[in-house]
């Protein structure tokens, strides 16, 4: 656990009776007004909301959270408040921040993901959810503690078959009568780097001219990656992993590894179809995704490029002996 900011409140009636209440389950406020972080802030979600409540007064205070992706900041650098209870946004009685989860998570199921608050809520009243992923199919996947507020996870993600669950979360009474809400509650799916690259239009067949100058295009090839576009995870780079043949050289063609352009990168003396063993060469080409890191994910296909002839030699007359 890490400390993260000190909530401070007050009733100006010495805080009698002082409960926090937190809406994930990241986070916790100790006794003493300590936020207190219980895992990586880079896994977390994008804000959370704090419910303070004495004997004689209440509020709710949101956090944001900023730089989720800079593992290496310190806690208070990440927070978007200096001390205090953040930044207080007015006053609402359903509390439902986004919730953020990761794809693939491993068993056991249910998972706790989330917390729903309710400032007002009379006593006996229930909170209720619906919407894709509640009584709609896919159905069961979310499901809230009636009490509490509590949302679980009820089996594994998959960000490519839904990224967002638009829930919408209300309080009913004990005969099931609706007395505060609905309000939006989004469900949002953290992208894993689970599926590779794919070239879907290769095999690919190219042509160029013998005698074309150097940096001449041949052709485009393009791979496809189901992963969030926003991340690395669908982030790609080109390869040329083999030619063949190897001559007149290894190296005869060379792919922009970011665009998959495929151009020549020989003189044009070495485009000379005539004095080729074979005017056709096969690329293996592989295209990985995390930006070319050792650890992305690969896929790759095959590209034909045919050194075309044209009119370069003018008829001769061989002497009959």
């Amino acid at each position: 656990m890490e400390f993260a900011i000190k909530m401070v409140f007050d009733d100006c009636q010495e805080n009698h009776k002082l409960n926090f209440e937190v809406s994930s389950p990241d986070f916790k406020v100790e006794s003493n007004g300590a936020l207190v972080a219980l895992r990586n802030l880079s896994d977390a979600g994008r804000a959370l909301f704090i419910h303070a409540q004495s004997a004689q007064a209440e509020d709710t205070a949101e956090v944001l959270i900023a730089g989720r992706k800079e593992k290496s900041g310190s806690l208070k650098e990440m927070f978007k408040a200096e001390g205090g209870l953040g930044n207080i946004r007015q006053r609402r009685s359903i509390v439902a921040p986004p919730i953020l989860i990761p794809e693939n998570q491993r068993p056991p199921f249910p998972k706790l993901v989330g917390k729903v608050i309710d400032i007002d809520r009379p006593e006996g009243s229930k909170f209720r959810i619906f919407g894709k992923g509640v009584e709609q199919e896919p159905k069961g996947i979310f499901k809230i503690i009636e009490g509490t507020g509590e949302v679980f996870v009820t089996q594994q993600l998959d960000r490519e078959a839904i990224a967002t669950y638009e829930l919408q979360v209300e309080i009913t009474d004990v005969s099931g009568k609706i007395i505060e809400g609905p309000v939006p509650f989004d469900i949002i799916i953290i992208d894993q780097n689970d599926n590779r690259p794919i070239f879907r239009e290769g095999p690919y067949i190219g042509h160029v001219m013998e005698g074309s100058p150097t940096g001449s295009t041949v052709m485009r090839v393009t791979a496809f990656d189901a992963d969030d576009p926003s991340t690395d995870n669908a982030v790609l780079r080109y390869n040329i992993l083999k030619q063949t043949p190897d001559k007149p050289s290894p190296n005869m063609f060379y792919i922009d590894p970011e665009k998959g352009d495929i151009v020549t990168v020989v003189s044009p003396a070495m485009l000379d179809r005539e004095t080729m063993e074979n005017p056709k060469y096969e690329l293996i080409i592989e295209a990985k995704d995390m930006a070319g890191h050792e650890v992305g994910l690969t896929g790759t296909t095959t590209a034909t490029i045919v050194i075309d002839d044209k009119n370069d030699h003018a008829p001769e007359f061989t002497k009959k002996e």
